[in-house]
């Protein structure tokens, strides 16, 4: 019984760790959120070639759908935070009720890809809308590299500065 809660911890927290985890990058300086976003719009509206009149209804939509994951993400990490301060003392019945409300959120997020998917589709079309999904993908790997290039180069200032 002990093993398969410290097994359900550990997955949940996994889930909580690659859901958040692209949000550390932008949170180590004073206004990096902003140049994030201004980085990622420019990034999108490159590689999708979207119109101004395009641009300007995506970003409305893609702003809000990002709002609402932002919300879902919060719930979520208040859920995993308190399942990992109490899940000795919690009763199956407890741990049984959080694990639903963690599948809820699951569910909402997924509902609302859909949701949102009709959205862009009505304003950029089907095939930018895929490409739109590819291109989430490429960003976050985009943002890793460059996070994982500053972060050794700063590294490397730092050791040279030791010297």
């Amino acid at each position: 019984m002990k093993n398969t809660k410290t097994t359900l911890r550990c997955l949940l927290f996994s889930v909580f760790l690659l859901s958040s985890g692209i949000l550390v990058i932008g949170q180590s300086k004073k206004g990096s959120m902003e140049r994030f976003k201004e980085e990622k719009i420019a990034y999108f509206n490159q590689k999708l070639n979207l119109s101004e009149k395009e641009s300007d209804k995506f970003w409305a939509v893609y702003e809000d759908l990002h709002n609402r994951n932002m919300k879902i993400n919060e719930d979520e990490k208040n859920l995993l935070n308190y399942y990992s301060c109490n899940y000795d003392a919690m009763s199956e019945q407890e741990v049984d009720e959080t694990i639903s409300k963690f599948m809820d959120l699951q569910k909402e997020r997924s509902n609302l890809t859909y949701e949102y998917h009709e959205k862009f589709v009505k304003i950029i079309g089907k095939r930018k809308t895929m490409k739109m999904y590819a291109i989430e993908r490429e960003f976050r790997i985009y943002l890793l590299e460059k996070f994982r290039s500053q972060r050794d180069h700063d590294g490397g200032n730092r050791d040279h500065q030791r010297e």
